[in-house]
Parts: structure tokens; C-alpha cells; sequence
């Protein structure tokens, strides 16, 4: 989701466009459910937050991963150590700050409600979605640095497979060890699949992996449903659940190039997957804002505020993609890199 200066491929940014499309109304969903304002959907809002929820973070991270490359030294990584700083920490840091501000002005409106300690200690624990921009640099910097004697994308597969078992059977108590264990292995395998070449395989065979794939996802959901399950698949804890999460890369994976090929949908998902990033963090607040309003103004229609929601989450989001093209230097806060030169020979 992160990262101007790589080759752009258009699936990927397809990918991206459409991804974070999800993500925003899963979060819409999701912020319904736990509001619990709404009793009478609660199980439909719960349903669908799953369904959402199986698929989003797994595939973003699986794109993020297609473009890793391992570091070649210790030299190297020093000056891949202070991009990933740059390139993810400011983006982490104003979404900190923004969605404090917000918390605490909402006070008692808002579902979790925040204190100065929470945002001092962002380097501990993240706020909201920014989980995603820190988890994401820490992988970054753990394989990087493993990359440095370690080349072999096999090697890497199995080094982040064990870390994913571990965190499904034998889970950390450190938050940031556990995200750590368990999404490293979607990173890998975007980066495993493109090494490998195994995404031409799914892109060939499309249709065969995408009805293997969406059968496994069916059969999980009539698993999962039929469990009485009061909360979607946790992104911490997943236990054994949480290998679902592999089968939404390959679908993702098989359908995505395909889907993009289509003219009018393509063009418009791989436009805004190249500031994807944008979206993903802008999108939080405004869709919190605007349940918040609606329930101000006692409007309790579930089926209303999912399309207010969305529409407000994604064109609002949208309506700043374009504001911060047009203004220079105001992009900063998501692209850092594109202002902070380094030395060429020195540049990742």
C-alpha cells in the first residue's frame, strides 16, 4: 500500500484500489456491530464483517509483499532502515495524531476513548487502523535484515510459515511480536508468489483457482456461522481460524489481473489503488464522524448508514486524493520520499 518509486504493475495497483474499497465498508460494517446500536442486524452486521474481514488485511498485505526485495548488506540495510522510517513512520505518525484529536473531542461518542498515554506510547501500540502501517514496517525491517544472509524465497516462506504457526498455536503475549508472527507470512507470500512465478500460474488458471478457493471460504463460513461466534476472526488471535486468511491471498491473486482487464472497472480501481494509502487512512474518521452524526440525529437504519457510510468513507477519501494533487507539498504526510531525497547510489 506504501511506495511510489517501484515499478508500477496495474493488477497490483487494481488490486490495491479495490482492496481498500473493502476495507472501507467492512470498517462501516464493523463500526455498526460493535456499536452496538443496532440489535435487531447484529448477527447479519457480524456475518458480513467476516466475510469482509477474511479478506482485506491479508491480501494488502500479500501486494505489499510482491515488490520486497532482500537487502544485499549491512550498508544497505542502513539506508533501507531510514526509508522505512521516513516512508511509514510520518503517515503513522500524522494518522496518531489525527485520530487522537478526533477521539478526544468525540469524548463519550465515540466507542474508545483516549488518553495523552495512548499516543505517547504509539511506538508500543498503535491507534486504529494504523496497526497495518506498523505491523508493515516492522516486517519490513525483521526480513530486511534476515534478507541480508538469507536470499532464497523459500527460505523466507518457511521462516515466516513457522512464525505464522506459532502465532495461531503458541501466541505472544507482545502485541507487536504477535502481529509480527502472523503477518509476516502474507507479506512473504505476495513476494513468494511474484519469485516463484506461481502468480502466473493462478493468473492463468483463474477460473479453477477461484471456484477451489471461494468453496473453501463457503464451507468456512457455514463452519465459522454455525459456531455462535460473537466477534469476527480476531487480526491478533486467530487461532486455528486464522488459515482461512491464506486462501483469500490465492483468490485475490487469480481474480485480481483478470478483474482489472476490465476496461471501465480496471481504470478506475488502479487510479486510486496508486494512492491507496490516502483512503486507507483518511477513511477511519470519516466513517466514524458519520455514524456518529447519524446517530445524533436518531437515524437507526442499518441498511442507511452503510450507504452513508461508504459513500462518505470512499468519495470523501477520494475528494482529498485530488485536493492533495492539486496543492503542492500538502502530500507529505503520506509520501515523504517523494520530498526527502537520498544519494542515488544509495537509493532502494
Amino acid at each position: 500500500m506504501v511506495g511510489r518509486k517501484k515499478e508500477r504493475i496495474e493488477w497490483i495497483d487494481f488490486g490495491k484500489g479495490l482492496t481498500v474499497l473493502l476495507v472501507v465498508i467492512g470498517h462501516v460494517i464493523l463500526g455498526l456491530f460493535e456499536s452496538n446500536q443496532f440489535p435487531q442486524d447484529s448477527h447479519q452486521l457480524l456475518f458480513f464483517t467476516q466475510i469482509f474481514y477474511l479478506f482485506h488485511i491479508p491480501v494488502f498485505f500479500a501486494l505489499s509483499g510482491y515488490f520486497f526485495k532482500p537487502v544485499e548488506n549491512i550498508v544497505q540495510y542502513k539506508d533501507y532502515l531510514f526509508q522505512k522510517i521516513i516512508t511509514l513512520g510520518i503517515p503513522y505518525l500524522f494518522y496518531s495524531i489525527i485520530q487522537f484529536s478526533l477521539q478526544t473531542l468525540g469524548g463519550s461518542a465515540v466507542r474508545d476513548a483516549a488518553k495523552l498515554s495512548d499516543l505517547l506510547n504509539i511506538y508500543q501500540k498503535p491507534f486504529g487502523v494504523s496497526w497495518y502501517l506498523y505491523t508493515l514496517w516492522w516486517i519490513y525491517i525483521v526480513f530486511g535484515f534476515i534478507s541480508i544472509k538469507v536470499k532464497s524465497q523459500h527460505t523466507l516462506l518457511v521462516i515466516s510459515f513457522v512464525g505464522f504457526l506459532l502465532a495461531l498455536f503458541m501466541p505472544f503475549d507482545s502485541y507487536i511480536l504477535q502481529k509480527l508472527s502472523l503477518w509476516s507470512l502474507f507479506f512473504i507470500l505476495g513476494y513468494y508468489l511474484k519469485q516463484s512465478q506461481l502468480d502466473k500460474h493462478l493468473k492463468t488458471y483463474w477460473l479453477q483457482y477461484s471456484f477451489a478457493t471461494l468453496f473453501f471460504i463457503i464451507v468456512f463460513l457455514i463452519f465459522w456461522n454455525d459456531s455462535n461466534p460473537v466477534h469476527y476472526i480476531s487480526y491478533t488471535r486467530p487461532d486455528f481460524w486464522g488459515v482461512i486468511f491464506i486462501v483469500s491471498v490465492f483468490l485475490a491473486f487469480a481474480i485480481y489481473p483478470r478483474l482489472s482487464a476490465c476496461k471501465l472497472l480496471g481504470n478506475y480501481f488502479t487510479t486510486i489503488g496508486k494512492d491507496s494509502i490516502i483512503v486507507y487512512l483518511l477513511h477511519g474518521p470519516i466513517v466514524s464522524i458519520s455514524r456518529i452524526i447519524l446517530l445524533k440525529l436518531n437515524v437507526y437504519s442499518t441498511l442507511l448508514h452503510i450507504i452513508v457510510g461508504v459513500a462518505l468513507g470512499w468519495f470523501g477519501s477520494v475528494l482529498a486524493i485530488c485536493i492533495f494533487k492539486r496543492i503542492p507539498y500538502i502530500d507529505f504526510v503520506f509520501y515523504p520520499m517523494k520530498y526527502i531525497k537520498l544519494n542515488k547510489n544509495k537509493q532502494m
